[in-house]
């Protein structure tokens, strides 16, 4: 009974098995933790709520109020009033002070108003142009995430060579102590053969660290708290040899820039049409209650058209135009550059994945031939006829070799998947076919 609980209890305190995280499943829990989407959410929230207030140019606005008051004057003071009698005769009488309520609800509707339909209009313009630029970070927080996530594949591949390294640096450190207690080497091969696998043991820690580096880069993108394991499914595709696409789509991002140079000429001629007058139609209805002469109970209505014509107001409104003009120009100065930039992206790009697929194919027939001289290395030291020098630079050529090849893999993948974004693609079409 006794074993029987303490395997109860031993199954309880067992941690659960950590399970794998997909690139998929990081990419999904990205687009809801993601610090810069969130943030662009807002703003796109934001100019969908400037947007909402600029409906008053077409709604009525409808307010109510509610007046108590109490006053007393010279005119309600000493009134003459004429009284009747043979003869007739004036009076002086006092009608203050005054008390009474007095309250109204009033009706405004708007007929005509050039700036408020036009600043509208820019309204719609600046949410058009927060939604491009709020998919567009969609489209690079993915490839931000597939690097992330890639980059700790490549730095637990680092870790795992630098151990083959020092598994292969202490093979020839015991091999070159072995054969300095035969006679057969001298104290210089294992100084050399300690001093390599020092330098190795010291690498080592520092993949380690680099490892846990990128792990806790990916855990913050995601959200995760530092503490938590992650564990992850998807392995680094292989790299696809470069092929231009058909069709280039336009960018979100130069959408974004285009839109925002429309709201901003929207702007202008929302600016320039305070020149024009308002026309409002003005509705009220009210209700009095009080003593002398507010006496008694009464209520009244009114309907008038106002028109507001703004002749001069003292250079503000030729500021505002000014400003909203310089305000369009900036715009367009920006788009000319985001075009520009476009255009070096998208010519890089190729040219950049061609390079990269090349070097990873370099690093695949170099890490070869680096395994082939270290086998020989090896055995011609074993046979007496190497030195421990050729040893430890064929070792330490076929290290270097592993981490090439490594960092020109993931090198590969992620210029493939930064050319489909630079064209106007979702990144991730780049490795489609090689997700599970």
């Amino acid at each position: 009974m006794f074993y029987k609980w303490a395997l109860i209890l031993a199954s309880l305190l067992v941690p659960a098995t950590i399970s794998a995280m997909s690139l998929t499943r990081a990419l999904e829990v990205a687009g809801q933790e993601a610090v810069t989407l969130r943030a662009l959410a807002a703003e796109t929230r934001q100019a969908e709520a400037v947007r909402q207030q600029s409906r008053q140019a077409w709604l009525p606005s409808v307010s109510a109020d509610a007046s108590w008051l109490r006053a007393d004057s010279s005119l309600i003071t000493g009134v003459p009033v004429p009284a009747l009698g043979i003869p007739p005769t004036l009076q002086r009488t006092d009608f203050g002070p005054v008390e009474g309520t007095v309250t109204g609800v009033q009706v405004v509707q708007p007929l005509f108003n050039a700036d408020a339909i036009r600043l509208r209009h820019a309204a719609s313009l600046k949410v058009e142009a927060r939604r491009h630029a709020e998919q567009w970070g969609q489209q690079a927080i993915r490839l931000e995430v597939a690097r992330l996530y890639f980059s700790f594949h490549r730095a637990r591949k680092q870790v795992g060579a630098t151990r083959t390294a020092l598994d292969a640096a202490t093979k020839a450190t015991e091999l070159a102590h072995s054969s300095y207690q035969q006679g057969l080497a001298s104290r210089l091969d294992t100084e050399q053969a300690d001093a390599e696998l020092a330098a190795i043991d010291a690498r080592l820690e520092q993949t380690q660290a680099n490892r846990q580096q990128a792990g806790l880069e990916l855990k913050s993108l995601l959200g995760m708290a530092p503490e938590q394991a992650l564990e992850l499914s998807t392995s680094l595709p292989r790299p696809s040899p470069p092929v231009g696409l058909e069709t280039v789509l336009p960018r979100k991002d130069l959408r974004a820039r285009q839109t925002a140079v429309e709201a901003a000429h929207a702007d202008t001629r929302a600016s320039e049409a305070e020149w024009f007058p308002k026309v409002n139609l003005l509705a009220r209805h009210q209700w009095v209650e009080g003593n002398e002469p507010l006496a008694g109970d009464t209520d009244g209505w009114l309907v008038a058209i106002n028109l507001q014509w703004t002749i001069f107001d003292g250079f503000g409104r030729q500021g505002r135009i000014a400003e909203s003009r310089a305000k369009e120009h900036k715009a367009q100065t920006e788009l000319e550059g985001v075009r520009r930039r476009i255009q070096q992206e998208q010519a890089i790009a190729m040219s950049r994945w061609q390079a990269s697929w090349a070097g990873w194919h370099a690093a695949l027939r170099a890490t070869e031939a680096a395994g082939r001289a270290e086998r020989l290395a090896l055995r011609r030291y074993e046979e007496g006829v190497g030195s421990m020098t050729d040893l430890l630079a064929a070792q330490a050529r076929l290290d270097r070799q592993r981490m090439t090849l490594i960092d020109a893999r993931y090198q590969a993948v992620l210029t493939s998947m930064n050319y489909y974004l630079q064209n106007g693609y979702d990144p991730i079409l780049a490795i489609q076919a090689q997700l599970p």
